[in-house]
C-alpha cells in the first residue's frame, strides 16, 4: 500500500499492555500508528490524558506529520489494587475517575474535533468487564469503566450524523503488566488469584492482549462500518 494511502491511527497507552498489542496489530495491517503514553517511547508522544491542552496539541502534531487521523484508540488507564470502598481514600477514587473516565472524555472529544471536518473517523474506547460486573475491591475502577461504556454509547448517538463511529471494547481478565501490578505479582497470593480467575472463565484461560487488539482492529475495519455504540466484550465467556 502506498504511504499516502495508509490510514493513520493514534493509540493512547500504547507503550505497554493492551495498547502496545493494538499498536502492533494495526502496524501489521498497514496503519501508520502514533503512540501516546505518559512514559517516553520511541517515536511516541509523552501525553497525560488528563491534560486537555496536551492531548489536543499532540493530536494536531500527528495530523501535521502523518496527515488526517482516521482512528483513535483510547487504552490509557490505571488499575485499582483491590481496596474495598471503606478502605479506599477519596483522593484515590478521584484519581481513578480522572484518569480512566475523564481522560476518555478528553481524548474522545479531541479526536472528534479532528474528525468532524472530514465527516469520517472511528473512535474505540477500551473499557473493562469490571464496568458491568460487580466485584469487591473494584469500586473506583468499576465505576470509571462503567462510565466509559456509557460515554461511548452517548458519543455514538451524538456523532453518528457526522460520520464518526464510536465503539467500546471491554476485556475480561487479560494478561498485561497492569493486571499483574494490580495483583502484586510477587505476592504469595498471585498463584491463587490466577487460578481463581481462570476457573470462572468458560474457555478456561485468561484473555491475551493480542485477542483484545484483534477486536479493536475489527471495529476499525470496513467490515464494521455499520457498527457504532457497541460494547464488544472479550472475556472468554466470563460474563455469561
Amino acid at each position: 500500500m502506498p504511504e499516502t494511502e495508509r490510514p493513520t491511527a493514534v493509540v493512547t497507552g500504547g507503550a505497554s499492555g493492551i495498547g502496545a498489542a493494538v499498536v502492533n496489530r494495526l502496524a501489521e495491517s498497514g496503519w501508520r500508528v502514533a503512540v501516546f503514553d505518559r512514559t517516553s517511547t520511541p517515536d511516541g508522544h509523552v501525553v497525560d490524558v488528563r491534560d486537555e491542552s496536551a492531548v489536543t496539541e499532540a493530536l494536531n502534531a500527528v495530523a501535521a506529520e502523518l496527515g488526517p487521523i482516521d482512528a483513535v484508540v483510547h487504552s490509557a488507564a490505571i488499575a485499582q489494587r483491590g481496596e474495598q470502598a471503606h478502605e479506599l481514600a477519596t483522593e484515590a477514587f478521584r484519581e481513578m475517575i480522572d484518569v480512566n473516565l475523564v481522560g476518555s472524555f478528553i481524548v474522545a472529544r479531541a479526536a472528534a474535533a479532528q474528525m468532524r471536518p472530514r465527516g469520517s473517523g472511528t473512535i474505540v474506547l477500551v473499557s473493562s468487564a469490571a464496568g458491568f460486573r460487580a466485584r469487591s475491591g473494584m469500586a473506583a475502577y468499576g465505576a470509571a469503566k462503567a462510565g466509559v461504556i456509557q460515554l461511548a454509547k452517548i458519543l455514538a448517538v451524538e456523532l453518528g450524523g457526522t460520520g464518526i463511529r464510536v465503539n467500546c471494547v471491554s476485556p475480561g481478565v487479560t494478561l498485561t503488566p497492569l493486571l499483574l501490578d494490580s495483583w502484586q505479582a510477587e505476592s504469595p497470593e498471585h498463584a491463587f488469584q490466577l487460578a481463581n480467575a481462570q476457573a470462572a472463565i468458560p474457555l478456561g484461560r485468561l484473555v491475551a492482549a493480542g485477542e483484545v487488539a484483534d477486536a479493536v482492529a475489527y471495529l476499525l475495519s470496513p467490515g464494521a462500518s455499520a457498527i457504532t455504540g457497541h460494547n464488544l466484550v472479550v472475556d472468554g465467556g466470563r460474563s455469561l
